[in-house]
């Protein structure tokens, strides 16, 4: 290779390096958020899901995304934190959203997502870094936070977990922002389930507590700093194992230090720092220790009377505590004696039992033994909930009164909590195995909004839970005019059910799409509710329903229209037209028309009738067939969409990606529109009848002049083949063989002068 060449290469090369190297710099470093601020003060109760609100915007998670997507800082489209002004997001301006964090947001548990504190958005990501093998470690979550702006995001972590799907909350304790989480990991040459609390400002990992038995976070209030669980009580210095009893503890997620000093030298080659034995930063609730007092040798430094010389009244069963649920500051738990053996009714705790002064701790009043001996006492206040039966319930206030709301396999039930004992219930809807999704007062009555089975992901149904049994039994429209007490599914709504739960934003339900075409890309959509005077209410919502599937009616009617001969009066116009309706594209129309002219040389009215092709740009236009619509439209994107297409329903808002967008495209063009017309012919075949006769006549002729002139010029060579055969004979060279020795064969030229003495030329 040239010295040339290769100079060229490296020159190429450089280039190419250099612009690589200032592209990946772009990409990475030179992020610079948002044009404008949001000093908008966060919206109370927005925290924990894909969605989280300020005064002025809506934050919001652009789509459902897996831990191993690409994640390149900058570049990020789906998965990446967007938001919108709420005036815009009311104006219809749906793809009027910005970007704030360009990285993919990921969490394989979604009972927390996005939190905003202080000016602040914190989410979790796919970590970046790559092992030594250069594999990206994508199972690994980072914990991380972004200013409002888009500006300010930590460098490296706060936090990192080597479990993407790691329970956990972002919470706020004063003025410091923590990460609280519950993780099985190996720390001591034992695996454990731990509770730990990081300092998002200090970054510091501080364990509260060491190989828990259970645990439970607050799964209706995503920002509650208090974990509550349970921990065996192991006989450290007596016979090796656990008592029959168990412990139930709480912690707040700012603790440094447990209330107690625990003593464990006497342990034979004990090291706190190899093996600590035992971590508990958390106040006592319960102590399930049962036949005691202070000398009889039971008491030990893990129990609550340690120290004391305080005696109990005379129990012989041991209590093995259960966590069931945790909700909305309120623990809901069952117990197991150690004489029955089996679990006994459901009782409820609340924060204010057991920290009336509302300090943070367990009020020093609070007796964790002295209450095992109140839970057993029916003739008091116990906080006993029912009976031994643990379908789970969401408790609502209503009238001055508590309800249960349970659902199964009989529907959706409703029961009165009286005296504190939930009471035998009536179905409210018989929709089995549902799924709550939100409750709401909305129009001086309170909904419930539910799943129920019959799509690919969530449903959405509402129905009101406050009426009495006489309200749901009213099956007559005359008797029940206005459908308060009645389920209504709104539209034909389908969410992703393996992601968050749909979320409101004043009467706009924001979704993950499940919904034709998004099955597999679960892109945001969002669904305007506001009616008349707040959000709908049922009548509305089924007058929705009813205009949607008018829409659908009327397209398919084109289908049964038929001319005299009995053919389709408008082949494949329902189809084009629900292709219209998902998409509001036309031009697709067109080109297919056109398509089918120029490849297969088909007239114009062979993949659509002109009197189809009208019918459809009616359709866009609300003209001629579909004028009825004209008056009924909303502003989407700057335009108008009327109520014959599904953007007026519910639309995208955010952003698709290029590949992604045009896959779904392709799907509505595949499962809604004739064949693309494909040239497999030869370019023969492409001929028409007089083109191929043309062809076939004139190379008839030709053939005759290539063979007339083959036969001439056969005929002319042999002549002249001949006569020159006798001329040469005459006129051979004649060759003198004689040697003459005074010629030099092998010299350089005549007579080979100037040839040296070997005869080679110099």
């Amino acid at each position: 290779m040239s010295k040339r060449f290769t100079k060229i290469i490296c020159t190429a090369v450089a280039a190419i390096s250099a612009t690589t190297l200032a592209f990946a710099s772009a990409c990475s470093v030179n992020w610079k958020g948002v044009a404008d601020k949001d000093n908008s003060a966060y919206v109370e109760g927005t925290n924990g899901g894909f969605v989280a609100e300020t005064g002025d915007y809506v934050y919001f998670i652009n789509g459902k995304t897996k831990n191993t997507d690409t994640n390149k800082f900058g570049s990020v489209v789906k998965g990446a934190i967007k938001r919108i002004k709420k005036t815009d997001l009311d104006a219809g301006n749906l793809a009027k959203c910005e970007t704030v964090v360009p990285s993919v947001y990921y969490s394989g548990n979604t009972n927390a997502g996005l939190y905003i504190y202080d000016g602040y958005i914190y989410y979790t990501t796919p970590t970046t870094q790559k092992n030594a093998d250069g594999v990206v470690l994508n199972s690994n979550l980072d914990f991380k936070r972004t200013k409002l702006d888009g500006t300010d995001t930590t460098s490296g972590y706060i936090w990192q977990s080597s479990d993407n799907a790691v329970d956990y909350r972002y919470v706020k304790v004063g003025d410091t922002v923590y990460i609280l989480y519950a993780l099985s990991e190996n720390l001591y040459g034992t695996s454990a389930t731990n509770i730990h609390s990081v300092n998002c400002t200090t970054k510091e990992n501080k364990i509260l507590a060491y190989n828990v038995s259970e645990y439970a976070f607050d799964t209706v209030n995503p920002e509650n700093p208090y974990v509550y669980y349970t921990m065996n009580v192991p006989q450290f210095l007596g016979e090796s194992g656990n008592y029959d009893y168990n412990q139930l503890y709480r912690v707040r997620a700012d603790v440094t230090e447990s209330p107690r000093t625990y003593d464990f030298s006497e342990i034979e080659d004990y090291d706190a720092d190899k093996d600590p034995v035992y971590i508990n930063c958390g106040d006592y609730v319960f102590d399930g220790i049962g036949w005691l007092n202070y000398k009889s040798g039971r008491v030990s430094q893990l129990n609550f009377a340690y120290g004391s010389d305080k005696e109990y009244a005379f129990d012989n069963s041991d209590y093995t505590y259960e966590i069931q649920w945790y909700k909305d500051g309120v623990l809901y738990y069952t117990r197991k004696s150690s004489e029955s053996g089996s679990l006994t009714s459901l009782f409820k705790l609340a924060l204010s039992d057991v920290d009336k002064d509302g300090d943070g701790k367990v009020d020093a009043s609070w007796d964790a033994i002295e209450e095992n001996k109140k839970q057993s006492n029916p003739d008091s206040k116990n906080l006993l909930i029912r009976g031994s039966d643990t379908t789970e319930y969401e408790f609502v206030e209503m009238d001055g009164k508590t309800y249960a709301i349970s659902t199964g396999s009989s529907g959706i039930v409703k029961s009165l909590v009286k005296d504190e004992v939930v009471e035998e219930g009536f179905p409210l809807t018989a929709d089995a195995s549902a799924t709550i999704l939100d409750i709401r007062e909305e129009h001086g009555h309170v909904n419930l909004y539910y799943s129920a089975t019959g799509g690919n992901g969530y449903t959405v149904n509402r129905i009101a839970i406050d009426g009495e049994e006489d309200d749901y039994r009213k099956l007559s429209a005359s008797l029940e005019p206005d459908l308060t007490y009645r389920s209504v599914k709104v539209l034909d709504l389908d969410a992703c059910s393996d992601w968050y739960k749909p979320e409101f934003v004043g009467n706009k339900l924001f979704f993950a799409s499940e919904t034709e075409a998004m099955s597999e890309y679960n892109y945001i959509m969002v669904c305007d509710l506001q009616g008349a005077d707040g959000v709908m209410t049922n009548e509305e919502i089924k007058a929705l329903n009813e205009k949607y599937e008018g829409v659908t009616e009327k397209i398919e009617k084109y289908d049964e229209e038929t001319n005299a001969d009995g053919s389709a009066a408008y082949d494949g116009l329902s189809d084009a037209l629900k292709y219209v309706f998902f998409t509001g594209d036309t031009d697709y129309i067109d080109e297919l028309i056109q398509a089918y002219i120029d490849v297969l040389g088909k007239d114009k009215e062979y993949a659509y009738s002109e009197a189809s092709v009208k019918i459809v740009k009616d359709y866009l236009t609300a003209e001629g067939d579909w004028a009825d619509y004209k008056d009924d439209y909303k502003e989407i994107n700057g335009k108008k969409v009327y109520a014959n297409s599904r953007d007026y329903y519910y639309s995208v808002i955010g952003e698709i990606t290029e590949s992604d967008s045009g896959a779904v495209e392709s799907y509505f063009k595949t499962e809604y529109m004739k064949e693309y017309p494909v040239d497999n012919s030869t370019w023969y075949e492409k001929l028409f009848t007089g083109e191929k006769a043309g062809f076939i006549i004139g190379m008839c002729a030709a053939g005759l002049l290539v063979i007339g002139g083959a036969v001439w010029l056969t005929v002319y060579l042999v002549k002249r083949a001949k006569n020159k055969g006798e001329t040469d004979r005459e006129n051979a060279f004649k060759v003198d063989i004689t040697d003459d020795k005074s010629v030099d064969v092998y010299g350089d030229g005549e007579g080979a002068e100037g040839a040296g003495s070997d005869g080679l030329s110099d």
